[in-house]
C-alpha cells in the first residue's frame, strides 16, 4: 500500500472508532456533550477521502496535496491522535493504574471532564485510538518524505 492509501486508511479507522467511542461514552456517562466530536470527525473523514480521489486523479496538484496533509494533521492526528488516544486515554490510564484516583492524577485529570476508568469498553476503543495513532503518524511521515523527495511515489 502505498503512503496516500495507508493514510487514508489509518485516518478513516481512527476517524471511525473516535466516532463510536464517543456515542458509546455520551450513552454510558451521559454526558452528551462528546457528540460533539461527531460534527467534526465525520466531515473531516470525508473531506479526506475526497481530497485522497482527488489527489490520484490530478497527482501533481500542489495544492490538493497541502490540503489533504493539513487534513489529516490538523484534526486526525494531533487532535484525536496524540491529544485525545495518547494523553487522553494512554497517559490516563497509566497514571491511575500507578497513582490511583489521588491529588496528581485529579490535576492531569480533572472531573468532569475526565471519568476516572471504570468502563472496560470505553477505556479500551480509547487506548486503540493511541494505538492507531502510531501507524497514522509513520504513514504521515513516510507521505511528507515523499512528498520533499520523490513526490511520484505518494501517489
Amino acid at each position: 500500500m502505498k503512503p496516500l492509501q495507508r493514510t487514508t486508511f489509518f485516518t478513516a479507522l481512527l476517524l471511525l472508532l473516535t466516532a463510536v467511542h464517543h456515542v458509546y461514552g455520551a450513552i454510558i456517562y451521559h454526558t452528551h456533550w462528546r457528540l460533539h466530536v461527531l460534527f467534526v470527525a465525520i466531515p473531516v473523514m470525508l473531506l479526506v477521502y475526497l481530497l485522497d480521489r482527488l489527489l490520484r486523479k490530478y497527482p501533481d496538484s500542489y495544492p490538493l496535496l497541502v490540503c489533504y496533509l493539513l487534513s489529516v494533521l490538523l484534526f486526525p492526528l494531533l487532535i484525536i491522535g496524540l491529544y485525545e488516544g495518547v494523553y487522553n486515554h494512554l497517559v490516563k490510564n497509566i497514571v491511575f493504574l500507578v497513582t490511583g484516583n489521588n491529588s496528581f492524577f485529579l490535576l492531569l485529570f480533572p472531573p468532569p471532564v475526565y471519568e476516572l476508568p471504570g468502563d472496560f469498553w470505553f477505556e479500551a476503543t480509547g487506548i486503540l485510538q493511541a494505538f492507531l495513532f502510531y501507524p497514522l503518524l509513520m504513514s504521515f511521515s513516510k507521505m511528507i518524505k515523499s512528498a520533499i523527495h520523490y513526490r511520484k511515489q505518494i501517489i
